[in-house]
């Protein structure tokens, strides 16, 4: 299975909370769904669990396809944590939900306005928390199959191509249909390579 094959049953989905037993319980719920869960217990631990597996020569491969995050926890917030994981290049990507006891409107609204996929609480029933997990899941694998499709398309295009046409026309058309999806789905470059 190729990583632009992989069902949502089988995502890597990464959980980071200071609280060990919600912490636990989110992840058995997430596992008992077949998911493969990493935790960590803050964001700073979080952001070392992401460049240690860009580090290994694995790359995109050994990221998590979501990130479910806290809030509120000691050292680097949850909030500081999301804005790291969307600096990097190779990582802002990865879609993140917001999981938190923090559940007054403007604490929504802020964590809405940030960018994040979904914003629940900690109040949220477990079959709120998979449905927005399949969801999110369901959307990436939508993009890679989409992606999939662009590829293929322009590897036909590239073979069924007259000799006498240059090969520059084709990446000038490959290069538009990437800044389209760009636009159309905020894609970074270690979307497009991981999915390569």
């Amino acid at each position: 299975m190729t990583h632009s094959e992989i069902q949502p049953t089988s995502a890597r989905i990464m959980i980071v909370d200071d609280n060990p037993e919600f912490l636990n319980g989110l992840a058995l719920t997430l596992e008992m769904e077949n998911y493969t869960v990493i935790s960590a217990p803050d964001g700073t631990r979080a952001l070392e669990m992401l460049e240690r597996a860009l580090s290994e020569g694995n790359g995109a491969s050994q990221l998590p396809d979501l990130i479910l995050t806290d809030i509120m926890m000691p050292g680097m917030d949850g909030y500081a944590f999301y804005e790291r994981v969307r600096a990097n290049p190779y990582t802002n990507h990865i879609p993140i939900i917001f999981l938190t006891a923090k559940d007054s409107s403007d604490d929504i609204q802020y964590g809405k306005s940030l960018g994040s996929e979904d914003y629940l609480t900690k109040l949220a029933s477990t079959e709120e928390i998979l449905a927005s997990v399949r969801g999110k899941l369901t959307r990436i694998q939508q993009r890679r199959e989409l992606l999939g499709m662009v590829n293929n398309s322009a590897a036909k295009t590239e073979k069924s191509t007259d000799e006498s046409t240059p090969i520059r026309w084709n990446l000038i058309v490959l290069v538009i249909v990437f800044i389209v999806l760009f636009a159309i789905f905020g894609w970074g470059i270690a979307t497009i390579m991981g999915i390569l």
